[in-house]
């Protein structure tokens, strides 16, 4: 290696160094520390206590608790209520705005603002909206001559109230990926299966949806991560209430954590959690493998 190479790499390194330390202290650091205390009885309520090793206790805990359950299928059930009708509309809707007619540039740009506004503001649009007494949707349900809905005092009505703010914040997000990638498609299978006399729904079916199966997969892989994680707006509407009919894992480790004072097990609960989510995204890349290979074929 020449002097010139030797000196450029020290160079980057010296470069490189800031990134590696922040990367260190906001990340690594503080995921270490939270293995080390996912094996520890902390309360945080009495720090200067010594944080006693107690093993895999506090995962024992967690696998043998009814409330973790109930928390991780409340999880998975908004999940699937969010990402079907997110998929479902963000494709229509992409499919609807990227034909040729007036006004779909600023149809498109007005659709992306939910995306674009703080999930806590989000969460307080909607708080006024589901207002039991006040709120603009029981006010039109009225006009209708229907009675008021309980969107959020109602354990029947609270997550599919939480789930329609999120698929109002989420969807234009499908709709944008989907957008860009319909834009990107080859016009030649489209014209031959236009001159073969297919009607627009085969079209969509047998020629839209293959191609575009790469990108919703990758959509949903990342709706599907972030739908796991969901904090803001579920705190600001309910707090996990009423009861614990809206408590998601999110919330679930927050109480651990923060209202029981029991550190240990709210960090082996966030461990269980990445354990759920490296699962769910070697099962995304399994699929798209499969993808590659039946197109390929």
């Amino acid at each position: 290696m020449s002097h010139t190479a030797g000196r450029n790499q020290r160079i980057a390194l010296i470069f490189l160094l800031p990134a590696v330390l922040i990367l260190f202290v906001t990340t690594i650091y503080p995921m270490v520390y939270a293995l080390w205390l996912s094996f520890r009885n902390y309360d945080l309520s009495k720090p200067f206590i010594p944080r006693i090793f107690v093993g895999l206790a506090n995962y024992l805990e967690i696998l043998t608790s009814q409330a973790f359950f109930h928390a991780l299928l409340t999880t998975f059930k908004l999940m699937a209520m969010t990402l079907s009708v997110q998929l479902v509309l963000g494709v229509g809707i992409a499919l609807l705005v990227t034909q040729k007619l007036p006004g779909m540039a600023v149809a498109r740009t007005l659709l992306l603002i939910p995306m674009m506004i703080s999930p806590v503001v989000v969460g307080l649009v909607w708080l006024f909206l589901y207002f039991p007494e006040l709120g603009y949707l029981n006010y039109f349900i009225g006009l209708v001559g229907l009675g008021p809905v309980p969107w959020i005092t109602s354990t029947r009505w609270a997550l599919t109230a939480i789930a329609i703010a999120d698929i109002w914040q989420w969807t234009p997000f499908i709709m944008m990926g989907t957008a860009a990638a319909l834009q990107s498609l080859s016009p030649e299978p489209y014209e031959a299966a236009r001159i073969d006399g297919n009607s627009r729904w085969d079209v969509f079916r047998y020629v839209t949806l293959p191609q575009l199966k790469p990108v919703l997969i990758s959509l949903l892989f990342l709706r599907a991560i972030d739908a796991f994680k969901i904090y803001d707006i579920i705190y600001v509407l309910t707090k996990g209430g009423p009861g614990d009919a809206t408590e998601v894992m999110s919330l679930y480790i927050y109480r651990q954590s923060f209202t029981f004072w029991r550190m240990g097990v709210g960090a082996a609960a966030s461990f269980v959690s990445l354990i759920i989510i490296t699962v769910l995204i070697t099962f995304f890349f399994k699929s798209m493998q499969r993808s590659q290979v039946t197109q390929a074929r």
